[in-house]
């Protein structure tokens, strides 16, 4: 499979051409035509080309384009942003996930798409296939079918030390533990209930998604099986330097940021693999102690590490105890600014210095298998 969701695509102006530029708000010669000196203060003038209602009921799916004049080193630029859900495009929705062979059957989809709202691409597919990649959103859909549900793992991964991350600004947790979204300016890492997130865009709430459309249409819940959940992963980069960072980071040759060279599924793997490792390296590895109580737990530590002062010992006990009750997070909420640099020092302690016996947590285990195997979900799976 390709586990790739979301992306953008970035035309120059000599690659198409806008046969209805009424069709832009506002009107797409306003920004063809520009020169500096109309450009204001920013020297950045852009137009939009959203999906009309009309248009997704006559047409189906359809991207989102952004026409954008700038003034850059180089001069002015002109240049056309595309952007799509590659499965929505592809099978109406983005729980059935989609594979390496599909990418030509994609990049004809997006020509058609272009040439409804009347611009034509020179070159056709072959411009689309090389098109630069500006933004791109990399999932993995897991299935729960072990009697796990989607907020049991939610809420394991949050327990997660986020302030250790790196580059990482805010962190999200919505909807009593229904989602869990990382994020810096132009990075975000996010887990989801898939399915809770259907039900809220059936009812008009807030989503973790971007892009709606078709989204409320996304399956009929009487045709499947009621005891299967979705946990949806997403780790998603804003701009070329976000992407080639982490390309970089999951050793992976950056020297091509073209759609064709992105939409690989090799790529897409790695990519999910190397952050769900970089996030169970923070994870608060002493909840996963494997004992019967507290008291086991201690008698344990004690005698594994013979050298340790007991407090060291007593300390990786109450932490263990407090983080399995409510997790690091509330427990920095409860101690303030200056406490949680004494839990994060004592959490690292614990997990660095302290020997015991432990087991990968089960959550971490379900995603590094289906990880591993990196099998396409299909709905169909899933019809009664």
């Amino acid at each position: 499979m390709v586990g790739i969701d979301t992306i953008v695509l970035t035309l120059e102006s000599s690659e198409f051409a806008i046969l209805e530029p009424s069709r832009f708000t506002p009107h797409a010669q306003q920004v063809l035509n520009a020169d500096p000196r109309g450009m204001g203060r920013g020297k950045f003038l852009s137009a939009y080309c959203n999906p009309l209602k009309q248009d997704s009921l006559e047409y189906g799916y359809l991207p989102i384009l952004t026409l954008y004049k700038a003034l850059r080193s180089g001069g002015l630029v002109t240049e056309l942003r595309i952007q799509f859900s590659a499965p929505k495009f592809l099978k109406g929705n983005n729980i059935d996930e989609i594979v390496e062979a599909d990418f030509r059957e994609l990049c004809q989809k997006i020509l058609d798409g272009l040439l409804h709202y009347k611009i034509h691409i020179h070159g056709g597919i072959d411009t689309i296939a090389a098109a630069r990649v500006d933004v791109v959103h990399f999932s993995k859909n897991f299935v729960l079918d072990n009697f796990m549900s989607a907020r049991q793992v939610i809420l394991e991964l949050q327990k997660v030390d986020v302030n250790a991350w790196r580059d990482v600004s805010k962190t999200d947790y919505s909807n009593n533990g229904y989602g869990f979204k990382i994020h810096s300016k132009y990075f975000e890492l996010a887990f989801y209930d898939k399915l809770a997130e259907y039900r809220k865009g059936k009812r008009g709430q807030p989503t973790f998604e971007h892009d709606d459309q078709l989204f409320i249409d996304l399956f009929d819940e009487e045709a499947l099986r009621t005891h299967f959940e979705i946990v949806r992963m997403e780790v998603r980069f804003g701009n070329k330097k976000a992407i080639k960072q982490a390309f970089e980071r999951a050793g992976i040759n950056t020297e091509e940021l073209e759609f064709k060279h992105i939409f690989k599924f090799s790529t897409s793997k790695r990519i999910l693999q190397w952050y769900l490792g970089d996030l169970y390296e923070h994870f608060p590895k002493i909840t996963e102690a494997t004992n019967e109580g507290t008291l086991e737990l201690f008698s344990n530590l004690f005698v594994q590490n013979p050298d340790r002062q007991i407090s060291t010992l007593v300390g990786a006990v109450g932490l263990h105890a407090l983080i399995k009750a409510a997790g690091l997070r509330s427990m920095k909420d409860i101690v303030g600014s200056k406490g949680s640099a004494a839990l994060l020092r004592l959490a690292r302690r614990a997990n660095r210095e302290l020997a015991y016996s432990t087991q990968k947590s089960e959550v971490f285990e379900l995603l590094d298998t289906q990880l591993d195997n990196f099998e396409p979900v299909l709905l169909k799976s899933f019809e009664k």
